[in-house]
């Protein structure tokens, strides 16, 4: 809803919106009172979800380095913690594949 007030507006920058800058020009935009109204709504319900993400980044980010098999996979390139935390959760025990082809098979 903020992407479309906005490009109607004629704003075109559909990602950099959720920045502090594009909410800035979010802010800016001269609307109707009722559509501004529901700008502010929706920019704080933005504000919420993106503390409450940020909450469990945390919560994942611990319990990544916490475990150690995730923690040796975040040592690859590419591999973070929500990566790595899903994999081993998925997997479980890898010594109960005897080679990488099983793991293949088990995850479909």
């Amino acid at each position: 809803e903020l992407q479309h007030l906005s490009m109607n507006k004629g704003m075109q920058k559909k990602r950099t919106l959720w920045s502090q800058a594009g909410q800035k020009l979010l802010r800016e935009l001269p609307l109707k009172p009722w559509a501004a109204c529901r700008r502010e709504d929706l920019l704080g319900l933005l504000a919420m979800l993106n503390q409450q993400i940020g909450t469990l980044d945390c919560a994942v980010q611990h319990a990544a380095e916490e475990n150690p098999q995730a923690k040796l996979l975040m040592t690859q390139p590419g591999v973070g913690p929500n990566t790595a935390l899903a994999y081993v959760l998925t997997i479980g025990d890898v010594s109960r594949f005897g080679r990488g082809k099983q793991v293949a098979s088990y995850l479909g």
